[in-house]
């Protein structure tokens, strides 16, 4: 996963709000407090037999921000598939991703990605909307 070329695409005090109840799930506030949790996801994949987006739609849009369904397909390293859907809507500003908020299956991730019993990440808050 090349972590520049997604940082590229955001703005620099974006914010994630990411849903549901993993080590992940909360509130990160800048691009640099997202970076501090990608590594749970990223490390955990078997990018020999993963890809994010094998399938995507985007369902509305404006010239504000986006909302897109999103699929990812293959395994995570301990061999548990990790077949996901992903709902991302989207904020700009400036060109630039500004804001998202994202759902998606707790449950599998918690089991396939290994977070279960893991400490969870320092986050700037809950989830908001």
């Amino acid at each position: 996963m090349d972590v520049e070329a997604f940082e590229s695409l955001h703005h620099p005090d974006a914010e994630y709000n990411v849903s549901g109840q993993t080590i992940i799930s909360g509130r990160y506030k800048g691009f640099a407090a997202l970076k501090t949790m990608l590594p749970a996801i990223f490390d955990a994949l078997d990018f020999t037999d993963f890809q994010f987006a094998v399938k995507w739609e985007i369902m509305n849009e404006s010239s504000d921000g986006a909302t897109a369904i999103m699929e990812a397909k293959g395994k995570a390293k301990n061999g548990q598939r990790y077949d996901q859907r992903y709902c991302h809507i989207f904020g700009f500003r400036d060109r630039k991703i500004a804001t998202v908020h994202e759902f998606f299956d707790t449950q599998l991730a918690n089991d396939a990605l290994g977070f279960a019993g893991k400490s969870k990440f320092e986050t700037d808050g809950k989830f908001e909307f």
